[in-house]
């Protein structure tokens, strides 16, 4: 008879390489990775029972900023379908810790997806995003000097031909 090993899942979720989020139906921070500590310069303490977008406020500087509306509207779909959501390369300045009236340039992938209560509704949202800044920046630079928005949207489908938008 073989013996299946007691899985360690709040282990599991501190080892996961991707910045992850658990949000509560409320959009409240229930938990949050290492990961996703690390990438966003806030400590697990400083984010915990934080409305979201309350700690990831839109960039005020930047009027076309829409990271909070999209983000939103992706969470709602999940909370209202009980289906996994997957986001576009989206760029979503997110606020320099301790100075939160300054913002750094960020661009993300994310896949918000629904964990389901004993009753089979939404008790919970994962989301887990990919800090794509890099990639955006050096085909940028290979690519355009200045990038535009028309630019944009070829490199968001160029991501999704090569599978980086997952």
């Amino acid at each position: 008879m073989r013996v299946t090993p007691k899985i360690d899942y709040p282990g599991v979720f501190a080892a996961l390489p991707s910045p992850c989020l658990v949000l509560g139906t409320d959009l409240v921070i229930g938990d949050a990775n290492p990961a996703f500590c690390e990438v966003t310069g806030r400590s697990r303490v400083e984010l915990l029972g934080q409305y979201l977008f309350d700690v990831f406020p839109d960039n005020p500087a930047d009027p076309e900023a829409d990271g909070v509306t999209t983000l939103q509207a992706s969470l709602h779909r999940v909370l209202s379908s009980g289906q996994t959501d997957h986001m576009a390369l989206q760029k979503y300045d997110i606020p320099v810790p301790g100075s939160p009236e300054v913002f750094k340039e960020r661009w993300w992938t994310a896949i918000n997806a629904p964990v389901l209560g004993p009753d089979g509704k939404v008790a919970w949202i994962m989301h887990r995003s990919e800090d794509m800044t890099d990639v955006v920046r050096a085909r940028r630079t290979a690519h355009l000097p200045s990038i535009s928005p028309g630019r944009e949207a070829a490199m968001e489908a160029e991501f999704a031909e090569q599978g980086l938008e997952h």
